[in-house]
């Protein structure tokens, strides 16, 4: 379903702190991560780590062939970012509520 994730893993730090995710980690969340309504045209996914945002493709970029994205972890971004995203989910975590 999800065949590329791309993180900062570039420009991580080599000593994580141990309540940092990992690449690895943010890769399986996104595989399992369900999705949300689209923002500003980009798609959106909800896992249980953090949030994901369909990445920037550019026409000549090879990358544009799979589906790519990038982690918002609420810990790392503004409240209003995190509100916008979870108004982007509120319609599946309604939907699993009422289960």
């Amino acid at each position: 379903m999800f065949t590329a994730l791309f993180v900062a893993s570039l420009l991580a730090p080599t000593n994580v702190p141990s309540n940092v995710a990992t690449v690895e980690e943010l890769q399986a969340d996104f595989e399992n991560a369900v999705a949300c309504e689209e923002i500003d045209g980009r798609r959106v996914w909800k896992g249980a780590i953090a949030y994901y945002i369909q990445s920037y493709v550019y026409e000549s970029d090879v990358a544009g062939q799979t589906d790519a994205a990038d982690a918002v972890l609420p810990e790392d971004n503004t409240p209003e970012t995190v509100k916008e995203f979870e108004r982007a989910c509120a319609a599946i975590d309604s939907a699993q509520s009422s289960r």
